[in-house]
């Protein structure tokens, strides 16, 4: 996975991913449920300071 930085505490962080819902609607149907990618990421939290934000 990709590692950002927080704007909080600037400490190195994973980039929270997709819900698996939304995977499997966009496997199961494909090509439109796709769409379901659209709705983004869930928020990332740090791991170092628990600061929530979207990145």
């Amino acid at each position: 996975m990709a590692r950002i930085i927080c704007p909080k505490c600037n400490s190195l962080t994973e980039r929270a991913g997709f819900e698996t819902w939304r995977i499997v609607i966009a496997v199961l149907f494909c090509p439109l449920g796709l769409l379901a990618l659209r709705g983004g990421r869930k928020p990332t939290t740090c791991s170092s300071c628990g600061n929530v934000f979207r990145g």
